[in-house]
């Protein structure tokens, strides 16, 4: 039963997760260094994911790897040290192999980046393998834990 494609998803979808930027994930200029902000999406998707009840351990006990497929990102304005971050993630589109999320990091009202990422479901063995069903419905419904 998988999802369509939502050009703009329900709110229940989205996913709101604080960030404080760390002195060692900037650069010489005080700036985040371009390649944290992949790690800032996965901290998202990961907190998501837990805020429906499913942790990152329970689907490796199952077999079960989302591996990125496909990745963009469009930085817009530069995070610094010291700044608190909002990771907005929200899950677009789940077929039988693979889920689409899609993200916006906000300082305050301000957009930072945006992007989205493609991810393909993993057997133990690295094959591709279908999304089992009670995961489809858990990527489809709301948040079921108290914010952090």
């Amino acid at each position: 039963m998988p999802l369509p494609s939502l050009p703009d998803a329900p709110p229940h979808l989205t996913s709101r997760t604080l960030l404080a930027v760390r002195f060692c994930e900037t650069d010489l200029m005080g700036i985040v260094h371009h390649a944290n902000y992949v790690i800032y999406l996965e901290a998202g998707r990961i907190d998501w994911l837990k805020r429906r009840g499913l942790s990152y351990e329970e689907m490796v006990r199952r077999d079960l790897h989302l591996a990125v497929a496909e990745l963009r990102i469009k930085y817009r304005q530069a995070a610094r040290f010291g700044d608190d971050l909002v990771v907005e993630t929200t899950c677009r589109e789940v077929q039988r192999v693979t889920a689409r999320f899609s993200y916006r990091i906000l300082r305050g009202e301000d957009v930072i980046c945006d992007g989205d990422i493609l991810l393909a479901c993993l057997g133990s063995n690295l094959t591709l393998t279908r999304i089992p069903d009670d995961i489809v419905q858990l990527l489809a419904s709301p948040e079921t834990t108290a914010e952090r």
